[in-house]
């Protein structure tokens, strides 16, 4: 990998606001009015209803005098039509700053929210790179999974139901105000969710590591949340112990401020075409994705190989010896965590393949991986994954 492209001269750096600590759930409401709110659209879904938290944030809302609105028209993978029906429901209600409490679904469609709701139109109208024009309104976004990192990114992943695809929109404006993480959320989060929400946070740790956008501040946000992966996730699946589900959250804050910088690659640009046709969870495609993008990208990575290694627990050593321990430790996470580990148990069909390497062709994730591919490259490593 050329190192003029991954170590730029200059950059940029943009996080939100960031609020984290257990307990500071009841914060939301504070926060909300810090940005003028004095209606406030609050974005979730049935499952974080049932568990008590929206409860809390609606409590904590009232307690700061607010009036709000509440919108949980939202499935996993969030859809163009449920986004387009929560603006026109903040257009009416003449709410004023949007609250997401959940996961990267609630988060996301929150945002595709606040982008129509300012910007009137379809959300595919705003697939691709800085096409929105107008401010959006003020958001709080809090996350209630260990993975997303939607709630510090400048992303919003939402799914066409017409194409059966997902669009990536991308934009500065697309970022919170105050990203504000509870880590006691996680105690109920299903335990299926643990691994795969924080296999989400390793995959944009290590896609954000490798990116060819990458910098020195991102390196060390993504080496930090794959350390605390590393030391935490299999403790977190086994035994739910609170300080190493605190580490997830605060994993999956790292991982969200390094890939928002620096981008993301191969992992993500076949999740979302794979996401968008099946319906499938994210964390579970990327898990299955990763060992095999990672092995792709070894050859055009040396350099960074031995303070990956290092994040992995594995210290010193050449370039070469790493890049086998990076595998090596990567595989054995995912094995250990009980992360799945094939396409085909994901209900992908082998003759969807070539069509899914040509849709991950077009996305815009694939122009920071270390290594370019085309789609003979893209379908080898399904073919692999499968």
């Amino acid at each position: 990998m050329d190192k003029s492209n991954n170590l730029l001269q200059h950059y940029k750096f943009e996080v939100p606001e960031i609020v984290f600590g257990r307990g500071m759930l009841s914060q939301v409401g504070s926060c909300a009015r810090r940005l003028g709110g004095h209606k406030i659209f609050l974005v979730s879904d049935q499952g974080l209803f049932n568990a008590g938290w929206v409860d809390q944030v609606m409590k904590s809302l009232m307690e700061a005098g607010l009036d709000f609105i509440y919108y949980d028209h939202v499935s996993i993978n969030p859809k163009d039509l449920e986004i387009e029906e929560g603006a026109r429901e903040y257009l009416r209600h003449g709410a004023d700053v949007i609250v997401g409490l959940g996961g990267g679904s609630a988060m996301d469609a929150a945002k595709g929210i606040a982008i129509l709701s300012a910007n009137g139109g379809r959300i595919r109208d705003y697939e691709s790179t800085d096409r929105i024009i107008r401010p959006l309104p003020p958001m709080v976004l809090c996350p209630t999974t260990c993975g997303t990192g939607s709630d510090v990114s400048q992303f919003a992943i939402i799914t066409d139901t017409e194409k059966r695809c997902k669009l990536t929109l991308m934009s500065r404006c697309i970022a919170p105000d105050i990203s504000l993480t509870d880590p006691d959320t996680l105690k109920t989060l299903p335990e299926e969710y643990i691994c795969t929400t924080a296999t989400d946070a390793l995959s944009h740790a290590l896609e954000a590591f490798f990116s060819i956008a990458s910098t020195t501040l991102t390196d060390v946000h993504a080496i930090k949340a794959i350390r605390l992966l590393n030391a935490s996730l299999v403790q977190a699946v086994r035994e739910h112990t609170p300080d190493a589900m605190e580490n997830l959250s605060r994993a999956s804050l790292h991982a969200g401020m390094a890939f928002s910088n620096s981008l993301l690659g191969i992992v993500h640009a076949l999740a979302h075409p794979i996401g968008g046709y099946y319906n499938a969870n994210h964390g579970s495609i990327n898990a299955v994705l990763l060992p095999e993008v990672i092995r792709y990208d070894l050859p055009v990575v040396t350099e960074k190989l031995p303070e990956l290694a290092w994040g992995l627990g594995h210290g010193g050593g050449d370039a070469a010896s790493a890049s086998e321990v990076v595998q090596e430790a990567v595989e054995s996470l995912l094995e250990a965590c009980g992360a799945p580990r094939s396409l085909r148990s994901l209900g992908v069909k082998h003759e969807d393949l070539p069509d899914l390497a040509e849709k991950a062709l077009h996305d815009a994730c694939l122009k920071t991986s270390p290594r370019q591919a085309d789609v003979k490259d893209l379908l080898t490593i399904l073919e692999r994954a499968y």
